[in-house]
């Protein structure tokens, strides 16, 4: 399980961009992330050959993040348990990541095979 975000496991923070002038700002090799629907930053990330994440509300932004390339998929818990099967049923290279606020969510990301989560704290 990927774990992003807990005091206890080194990890790299996600950049949460709006505009490409945020992503400019970015240390080099940054993992930028914004909403699916953006197709503006989508375009420049591809373009451009950044390192990608995309925050998700349906299983078609889903496949189709997939199919973008996002390194990372974040999905609230509504929405998780769909996508991490669809996402094993058509073998995603992406990885499901919940967003989650506190520690006790883990569990449930755990009973659920979600592939990660990350914090509310790891999101800059």
């Amino acid at each position: 399980m990927i774990l992003i975000g807990h005091k206890l496991v080194p990890y790299t923070p996600l950049y949460k961009v709006s505009t490409v002038k945020d992503i400019k700002a970015t240390k080099p090799n940054s993992i930028v992330l914004f909403d699916f629907s953006d197709e503006e930053l989508l375009h420049y990330c591809k373009d451009n050959e950044l390192i990608f994440s995309l925050h998700v509300k349906n299983l078609t932004e889903a496949c189709i993040a997939n199919a973008l390339g996002a390194k990372f998929i974040l999905v609230d818990e509504k929405l998780a348990i769909q996508v991490q099967n669809v996402a094993n049923e058509y073998l995603f290279d992406s990885k499901i990541i919940l967003h989650i606020k506190d520690e006790f969510q883990i569990e449930k990301a755990i009973k659920d095979s979600i592939d990660g989560i990350i914090f509310t704290s790891a999101i800059i």
